[in-house]
């Protein structure tokens, strides 16, 4: 039985590993399409707002292949 997609940021469930599948997750900031999960949406928001502190790129997330377009 699958629990539900992925975050492709940390590779940890969406919207988060208590209700994996319950409910949507957030949209990155970065590309305003991927679905990521709530803890990650939270902390791009943080990171948005204190400025300073740079998003974690595309091309660092544990999920995504090299190319960004596929999730592994």
């Amino acid at each position: 039985m699958t629990k539900g997609p992925t975050c492709p940021r940390c590779g940890g469930y969406i919207p988060n590993n208590v209700t994996p599948g319950a409910y949507p997750g957030a949209i990155s900031r970065l590309d305003n399409r991927t679905e990521i999960c709530s803890e990650c949406g939270t902390q791009e928001a943080l990171e948005d707002y204190f400025g300073g502190m740079s998003i974690k790129p595309m091309s660092e997330w544990a999920g995504l292949t090299p190319d960004l377009n596929e999730k592994v």
